[in-house]
């Protein structure tokens, strides 16, 4: 009778702890993402991400920050809820160290969304665009259509890259300048300012308004009686502000670059006042990213395709990175 009695206590203790696992797998799991707000793109991201995700049946946390403190807060209140994953949108790349090691210590896996999350082990991994690729072809294009190659030239031209803050900034910088800035030491490119490090070059919050102050005060030091031909703009945001720039002061338009391939850019192209964007298809970004965050929370393995280039400082973040792609006056009909 003993034996029958433990038996069954065993049996009874056996199905607790199964009605235990079940309900966890049977549990909605649960995602949040963190973007910075008051923003165009992030916004539409976002919102765009979060409907995704809940098409896949994951209950979805949205937060918008406006600075780097109120996301920093944001994430500790997000951490408290111990959601199954975390996306992030970084408006200081640097600046989470702190907070992520409470996830680290909760074993919640971070995803970065289109800006690598710098100096941290807790970071799982990368979404993004092969951003040195987007530099690069910003490069590549200028090459070509200036004609440098084949010994164009000389051109004035004018630097502007993003925030300091944004690892993405100098990534599309280092990418731009492996192409241009053989061009500039000899000769084919004049940089009237002589302003070519990334830090005299930056536009502080990838703000327009900066990027407008700067190339004002570049026509009255160095461009009262001279035409600045060239001018490589980081995205179509300060591209935009650029040009109008040049509008406001009845100057021809400059060759110029962009990239996000947003409505204004391809407005500008079509009638002539900017020479291309570098597009990034944010529904690819978004179904990749999806597809990551599903594998992260089941534990499976992620689609990767780059596993090299991006260390953050502590180390090398497995990445999958999207393939962006030019538009001009001859493809434009397809946006």
């Amino acid at each position: 009778m003993r034996i029958f009695k433990y038996a069954w206590i065993l049996i009874f203790f056996a199905l607790l702890t199964g009605c235990g696992n079940s309900a966890d797998v049977d549990a909605p799991k649960k995602v949040a993402i963190c973007f910075p707000g008051n923003s165009g793109n992030w916004d539409r991201n976002g919102a765009a991400l979060k409907k995704s995700l809940e098409e896949e049946s994951f209950v979805v946390e949205l937060a918008s920050s406006e600075n780097t403190a109120q996301q920093q807060q944001q994430l500790k209140d997000i951490i408290a809820k111990k959601p199954n994953c975390i996306v992030i949108g970084a408006i200081d790349s640097e600046s989470l160290v702190e907070v992520l090691e409470s996830a680290k210590a909760n074993e919640i896996p971070i995803v970065a969304y289109d800006r690598l999350i710098m100096n941290t082990d807790a970071l799982s991994y990368y979404a993004s665009f092969d951003n040195d690729a987007v530099g690069e072809a910003q490069g590549l294009y200028l090459e070509a259509v200036l004609n440098l190659r084949g010994g164009g030239g000389p051109y004035n031209i004018e630097i502007f890259a993003g925030d300091t803050a944004d690892n993405n900034a100098h990534v599309f910088y280092n990418g731009a300048m492996k192409v241009l800035d053989p061009y500039i030491k000899n000769g084919q490119l004049v940089c009237r300012s002589r302003q070519t490090d990334f830090n005299s070059v930056a536009t502080a919050d990838w703000k327009p308004e900066n990027a407008a102050t700067r190339i004002r005060e570049l026509f009255n030091s160095h461009y009262s009686g001279e035409t600045l031909h060239v001018v490589l703009s980081p995205n179509d945001d300060i591209a935009g502000a650029i040009i109008e720039e040049f509008q406001k002061a009845g100057r021809p338009y400059p060759v110029i670059s962009g990239q996000d391939g947003t409505s204004a850019a391809i407005d500008r192209i079509r009638n002539g006042q900017q020479t291309f964007t570098v597009n990034k298809d944010a529904e690819l970004l978004t179904a990749k990213c999806v597809r990551m965050i599903k594998a992260v929370v089941e534990g499976t393995q992620p689609d990767i395709n780059d596993v090299t280039s991006y260390n953050n400082g502590v180390k090398i973040i497995p990445a999958y990175l999207c393939t962006p792609l030019i538009v001009d006056k001859t493809n434009i009909k397809d946006f």
